[in-house]
């Protein structure tokens, strides 16, 4: 469980058992009685965190108090709730700094002008707003106390565990050899999740150059006219033109422009109009270059795509393969043309939806399974959290088989009922609100 969320929780707790009210017992814990509004309390966290799906789930809920009682009861016999002065200090600026967080977010969402008259009486506002909604300097101190608490017992469960390079390398292993038989030979799969959906891949196939460009722009007019008419030349020779690729959505669009058939010789003049719009700055570019002077450089003067103002993007370049689906498809072809053989070899001028490209071949991307510092990080917070879950669980069942702990499921499964009955009647009002307002008068 990661720290925010042990902090979270304790906060929760801290809350639940001062407000506890004498209501419906759920459990019982040796003296200790789990009432109905302590689930009540903390039942919509765990539903806002995905701990549960609906505030229906009372049997999870009354398990975790049950266990924090547990937690509770075995943390006060080793004492682990004591602390000495450095510690409480320690806690108590950490507090101080987290209540200030607090104020101070309610600060800035609720002045309309940033003067000290406005930030003095917006602080008096939510002092008094937390006050009221039991969030107080105070609690947060209690709940970084219990949050301390629980950290002296998972470390002493833990007995000074850390994950061994051995460990993290044979989980690397065993999870690169899964991410290399998805993608190894599936190039369009490999960007469509790396690039669009953000997934992590310990996994890079091989064949990638690092390709940084300077993008020219053009006279949106000329642009577009070429491009309507290489778009109707692939429409007029596909075989199945009603379903275009995704490369090929814009110039498809673009296509419902020209309604007269193209020919090659057609699309290159309009390619060499493109060309010769900038054929003075891209004259002056190829000419600085052979001068000696810094692709990068000329990157900053002439280049108009924002990625290439990233510092990390122009050392690197961008990761293109012959098979990417993620760029424009004359980007990619000018990354694999003749003229790009070698680390350092610049492109002719490629035309393409966004404008001119001059291409440098910036690097070869490594491949294969590489473990980073990052990857390494990732593994061994892996590692130790299932660690972690593995002796709380063992530590829970012998802390449990000691106590005298009993579930009143008759009472579990009524609250559970009758919330579910709550919920969909609350369902059901919603939807007949919903009709009632697009229905007519």
């Amino acid at each position: 469980m990661k720290k925010f969320t042990i902090i979270l929780l304790a906060l929760i707790m801290v809350f639940s058992i001062a407000s506890a009210e004498e209501s419906r017992v759920l459990a019982t814990v040796e003296d200790t009685q789990i009432y109905q509004s302590q689930a009540d309390e903390i039942m919509p966290a765990f539903v806002n965190y995905n701990y549960i799906n609906t505030q229906s789930d009372y049997q999870t809920v009354v398990t975790y108090l049950v266990q924090q009682e547990v937690m509770r009861r075995k943390i006060a016999d080793m004492k682990f709730d004591e602390f000495s002065e450095e510690e409480l200090h320690a806690i108590q600026e950490d507090a101080k700094a987290e209540w200030e967080k607090y104020v101070e977010s309610y600060i800035s969402q609720n002045i309309s002008e940033d003067t000290q008259e406005a930030r003095d009486a917006a602080r008096i506002n939510a002092e008094e707003f937390f006050t009221a909604n039991g969030l107080t300097l105070d609690a947060i101190v209690e709940s970084l106390k219990q949050s301390e608490s629980i950290n002296k017992m998972r470390d002493y469960l833990l007995g000074g565990y850390a994950p061994t390079d051995q460990e993290v390398e044979e989980l690397f292993q065993t999870v690169g050899a899964q991410y290399k038989e998805q993608y190894e030979n599936n190039i369009a799969t490999y960007e469509a999740m790396t690039h669009y959906y953000n997934q992590p891949s310990w996994y890079t196939p091989e064949g990638y150059r690092g390709i940084i460009h300077i993008l020219v722009k053009v006279d949106e007019d000329i642009l577009e006219q070429y491009m309507a008419m290489q778009a109707a030349y692939e429409e007029q020779n596909s075989d199945n033109p009603e379903t275009p690729s995704a490369n090929e959505e814009q110039t498809a669009e673009n296509a419902q422009v020209v309604t007269e058939p193209v020919t090659l010789e057609q699309i290159e003049e309009a390619k060499q109009t493109v060309l010769n719009s900038q054929k003075e700055t891209i004259d002056k570019i190829y000419q600085r270059l052979a001068n000696g002077e810094s692709f990068e450089k000329l990157i900053e003067e002439f280049g108009t795509d924002p990625g290439m103002l990233n510092a990390e993007n122009v050392k690197n370049g961008y990761s293109v393969h012959k098979d990417s689906v993620v760029y424009d498809p004359a980007f990619t072809k000018a990354a694999f043309s003749d003229k790009m053989n070698e680390v350092g070899d610049v492109s002719d001028p490629a035309v393409g939806n966004y404008g001119i490209h001059i291409l440098k071949y910036q690097r070869d991307v490594p491949s294969g399974l590489i473990m980073t510092d990052a990857i390494h990080e990732e593994i061994s917070s892996a590692l130790l959290m299932q660690k972690e879950n593995e002796v709380f669980s063992q530590a829970f069942a012998s802390w449990e088989s000691a106590l005298n702990i009993s579930y009143n499921q008759e009472n579990i499964d009524l609250a559970t009922k009758e919330a579910e009955e709550r919920i969909a009647n609350q369902e059901q009002a919603e939807a007949e609100e919903s009709l009632e307002a697009v229905l007519p008068n």
